[in-house]
């Protein structure tokens, strides 16, 4: 395959530049080089085991280029306005339709597929969609958009054929100087609290992003040098979501990655055990080696509970997860066999830049517990905490980004474009001794407010209540009542009484106001609502259960 170094700075700088351009431009340079490598068959890895290099992927791209020009035909502006929408299985054609849209001057829609019909077809107005782009065996939920609204729908070329596709190239001669403005894909918000929003990333936003991954090594052990660049990175990330247009296109361009997808599966289970499979087919040759596996919570927690298929999967060395937290257990089990990164990203920052963390506990000559909860934020991000509440953990503090444009503006102020200060949402702890670690302790968008005017964050009483072993799910309710109370489904066969011993527990050290009743647990059975991340839809399932809500808070409404 030919290594090339991990140094940072030993990858060509590709910022301003448009993303096609890059892409061309490196398939000259390294034509070779794996781009990307992925599984094609569940059921037998070796024979559905494909190798893409950076000239098969511009190839791709050009092909494809051509096949939209032909199929749908050029935007009346090739200026990004014009919009389509892809929805598909979990595979390369993302990437290679987000260049190729971008060479032909369309912008891409990838909504989750996990979503409903009315959500995807509100996003889809939002954006003034036309276009939907399906496979060979559309999902049920773009029938039912395509019930909802008239758009004109074509079928794209299968994985094989966009992927070996031969094809001149497809001209294209945009410059980012005058383009950078240009909005060439959008994706969504997580729709936890209501109906998903969207949010458009545009040339400007990407160039951001790759100044982030290319960071020199001067300005800080930035983590995604020595995780990234020029390592082999296996990536179960959804490709509608924000990791996976990393994964896609953002790490193979800025930092060499040759990132692998393992065999497609349906549920975060399966996809740890194709995972695994795919791990024990690649071994440990210096050329096939995976050196870090990246996988969402939901992926996390699976493996924790499977001690056979982690002791699998630890081959990989490092294990990173981004999208949401994982359960204290999962971080626990997985640090015992691997070094476990956190990872923050966003919709609309991107990749959070961080310093390295060690293979060890130990921090500043400190055996720091559980280090893996933390992160050492990079001086780049130009981060202030604004404290908001109070949790049984301690004080916690929201995340707010401010404009820094005398280095690198955050790709954030690239959507809100006249904002000098951006509440990021995001709300963390500080280490007790160890000032720059912060660890990740929910959204704003999760504090209760209650009618006392008082707030607090639910996150840790959630997890600890959720870590019962009788306990499916859980959700804290407060906001606009007089107290606190608890929305529970268990697992199969148990009682709820074993689980107010634990509340109990959480009600110590919790303030008053926090306090759970033993008259103010509402035990159903339905599963609750799920984001496209995995976590909860809380704002829906609260909906959902309204009524049964009120009746328990004596007919008060918040």
């Amino acid at each position: 395959m030919g290594s090339i170094s991990t140094d940072p700075e030993a990858w060509p700088s590709v910022t301003e530049e448009l993303l096609p351009t890059t892409l061309f431009k490196l398939a000259k340079q390294f034509p070779n080089r794996r781009y990307a490598e992925y599984f094609t068959d569940a059921a037998n890895v070796a024979d559905g085991y494909r190798k893409i290099s950076f000239e098969d992927f511009a190839n791709a791209v050009h092909a494809m280029a051509w096949w939209i020009e032909g199929h749908i035909g050029k935007p009346e502006v090739a200026n990004g306005t014009e919009t389509m929408v892809y929805c598909g299985p979990n595979d390369l054609r993302y990437g290679v339709l987000l260049l190729a849209s971008i060479s032909v001057g369309y912008k891409m829609l990838f909504p989750s597929p996990r979503y409903g019909a009315e959500a995807i077809s509100r996003l889809i107005d939002q954006v003034n969609g036309k276009v939907m782009l399906t496979h060979s065996e559309p999902f049920p939920v773009v029938s039912e958009i395509l019930q909802k609204r008239s758009m004109r729908t074509f079928e794209i070329p299968s994985l094989e054929t966009a992927m070996f596709a031969k094809s001149k190239p497809y001209p294209f001669t945009k410059t980012f100087e005058k383009h950078r403005l240009e909005g060439f894909l959008t994706l969504h918000t997580s729709g936890t609290t209501g109906f998903p929003k969207p949010i458009l990333w545009s040339h400007g936003w990407a160039n951001s992003v790759i100044e982030y991954l290319q960071l020199p090594r001067e300005v800080g052990n930035f983590n995604t040098a020595s995780h990234f660049h020029g390592k082999r990175i296996m990536f179960p990330f959804p490709a509608f979501h924000t990791s996976g247009i990393y994964g896609q296109v953002f790490f193979p361009l800025a930092t060499g990655t040759t990132v692998v997808l393992p065999p497609p599966a349906e549920s975060p289970s399966a996809a740890m055990e194709r995972v695994a499979d795919a791990l024990d087919f690649l071994g440990d040759d210096p050329d096939y080696k995976i050196e870090t596996l990246a996988a969402p919570p939901p992926h996390t927690e699976y493996l924790a509970q499977n001690p056979a298929l982690l002791e699998r999967i630890a081959r990989a060395g490092t294990f990173m997860f981004g999208g949401s937290n994982i359960s204290t257990f999962a971080g626990r089990t997985v640090s015992k066999k691997m070094r476990v990164v956190n990872d923050l990203g966003s919709t609309e920052l991107g990749l959070w830049p961080s310093l390295e963390r060690p293979f060890s506990n130990i921090w500043d000559g400190e055996e720091v517990k559980d280090l893996w909860q933390y992160t050492p934020m990079h001086p780049v991000l130009n981060l202030r905490f604004r404290p908001v509440a109070s949790s049984v953990d301690g004080d916690v503090g929201e995340a707010v980004l401010v404009r820094d444009d005398k280095g690198v503006v955050a790709p954030v102020f690239h959507i809100f474009t006249q904002e000098q200060e951006k509440p990021l949402g995001d709300l963390f702890i500080r280490h007790p001794r160890h000032p720059e670690l912060w660890k990740h302790y929910g959204r704003t968008d999760e504090l209760l407010n209650f009618i006392t005017t008082e707030k607090f964050h639910p996150a840790a009483a959630e997890r600890q209540i959720g870590a019962h072993e009788a306990v499916e799910d859980v959700i804290m309710v407060g906001t606009g009542r007089p107290k606190a109370a608890l929305i529970l489904r268990l697992k199969e066969g148990k009682s709820v009484d074993g689980v107010w011993e634990v509340v109990e527990e959480v009600n110590k050290s919790s303030p008053v106001y926090a306090r759970v009743d033993r008259d103010m647990l509402l035990v159903v059975t339905e599963p609750f609502l799920l984001t496209a991340k995995g976590s909860i839809q809380k704002k829906a399932t609260l909906d959902l259960y309204k009524t049964q809500l009120d009746k328990m808070y004596g007919g008060s409404t918040p």
